[in-house]
């Protein structure tokens, strides 16, 4: 076909290959090399045809576009004539094409693989596979049911998306000093959180350093052997009852009971059985994992007894956990460090109250720092100094160590509900004694109602 001028009217009236043929080709009568492919299909393409090396070289085409936007018979002639100068410079466009391709392709890969390694390292879904695939494999459940309380609370809320690889040791300072300024403990829980966190991610090589690995712990936490002397729980337990619940009626059965914080406060009523007097901790929900029957002592039974089930019919509609200790009627309590600072101004003012009445100096009287946990504490130093055993203060405690461990714990599986039941009254008494001693507790006098009515 003779060449002509290539216009946008020569394009569209080009005829299409003949039959038998995959091919047409029309070329322009003023710039050489520059021309219209059409395939048996229809498609028609601005192409550039050159040699390098002179007329012995070999003979290459260049694909530009497809005939249409954006490429205009005059778009397509002002890069042709782009190419050809390039040719006649010695560069050559084909190769410039294929490298111009393959880092296009690169590019896409490379934007493909990024787009996966952000899904997958991103902080929160990396937080999700860590506490699929380590927290709630190698953590006992309990401890893996906190650790994704403090991611989810703390850790996610603070970094976001942000990749883990992303994550500086300032990062993770900034995080520990705004979560110190809730409570040390809450500060060094995350700081625990996150050391085992990117530890874990450095092992996977998907970070090359833990950035916390040079921190130092945000706070050193105090040894745990608090005990609270009978003035101290005579004053906890009167303070208790000016706090309305659930905080103070919590405090009430931590006491009776020495039970975990946690276990108390995520307490269901299908949980207990008021009319056996018991009751039951699921392994779920324990330290261990094993399940514990606390029997209920009489005042144990009062405190229970005196709490509304208000949300109780509502929760059973819905089918869903009918909570003891609950503002919502959906979720468990877990204001605990809102309130505690409110509770020791309270507790301190019985203190002082108990000073005064005793003719003692009030303002020497000072509440030493003290946790909830003290209360367990408190109760198994209490039942050493009512002679129960060892291993029955345990078997209270839930403890698997000490005298019920090793070989012992293997072939011994008496469950000691008679001698609990029996060591927990024996405690129930003994604090009932302490708080009679200056009238505190008005639950005091209901309790005697009721044993004296039993009897």
């Amino acid at each position: 076909m003779p060449a002509v001028r290539i216009t946008k009217r020569a394009v569209d009236e080009m005829p299409l290959p003949q039959t038998g043929a995959t091919r047409s080709y029309l070329w322009d009568d003023r710039l050489k090399g520059f021309g219209v492919m059409a395939t048996a299909g229809g498609a028609k393409s601005y192409i550039v045809q050159y040699r390098i090396g002179g007329r012995g070289g070999q003979t290459r085409r260049v694909t530009i576009g497809g005939h249409g936007s954006p490429w205009t018979a005059e778009r397509a002639r002002e890069r042709a004539h782009d190419i050809l100068e390039d040719v006649r410079k010695g560069i050559d466009p084909f190769e410039a094409q294929r490298v111009r391709v393959e880092q296009e392709r690169a590019a896409k890969r490379n934007a493909a693989d990024a787009k996966v390694a952000n899904e997958r390292l991103n902080f929160a879904s990396y937080a999700d596979s860590y506490l699929s695939k380590y927290a709630r494999v190698r953590q006992k459940p309990n401890v893996a049911r906190e650790t994704q309380g403090i991611i989810e609370r703390d850790l996610k809320p603070f970094f976001k998306d942000k990749l883990i690889s992303q994550i500086t040791p300032a990062d993770a300072l900034a995080l520990i000093d705004k979560v110190q300024e809730r409570s040390n403990s809450a500060a060094l829980k995350v700081y625990r959180t996150m050391s085992t966190l990117f530890g874990w991610a450095a092992s996977r090589h998907d970070i090359s350093d833990s950035p916390i690995r040079n921190l130092k712990p945000p706070h050193v936490q105090p040894s745990r052997d608090r005990v609270l002397s009978d003035d101290e729980l005579r004053a906890i337990w009167d303070a208790s009852e000016d706090h309305p619940y659930p905080y103070g009626s919590l405090v009430r059965l931590l006491a009776l009971t020495g039970q975990r914080l946690r276990e108390v406060a995520n307490m269901t009523w299908d949980e207990v059985d008021l009319n056996a007097g018991t009751w039951t901790v699921p392994g779920a929900r324990t330290k261990n994992g094993a399940t514990n029957i606390v029997p209920l002592s009489d005042g144990a039974m009062v405190v229970l007894r005196s709490i509304s089930r208000a949300h109780s019919e509502k929760a059973r509609e819905q089918k869903r956990a009918d909570f003891v200790f609950t503002t919502t009627g959906k979720s468990a309590f877990s204001g605990f460090s809102k309130l505690k600072k409110r509770f020791d101004a309270s507790v301190h003012a019985k203190l002082v109250e108990a000073a005064k009445k005793a003719g003692g100096d009030p303002d020497a009287v000072k509440l030493k720092p003290w946790r909830l946990h003290d209360l367990r504490r408190t109760m198994a130093t209490g039942l050493q100094r009512l002679g129960v055993r060892l291993e029955v203060t345990e078997a209270v405690l839930n403890h698997v160590s000490g005298s019920r461990s090793g070989i012992i714990g293997i072939y011994q599986r008496h469950n000691y509900l008679p001698e609990k039941r029996n060591a927990l009254e024996k405690w129930s008494r003994l604090v009932f004694e302490i708080l009679a001693v200056t009238g505190a507790g008005h639950n005091v006098v209901r309790l005697r109602k009721q044993r004296s009515s039993k009897r």
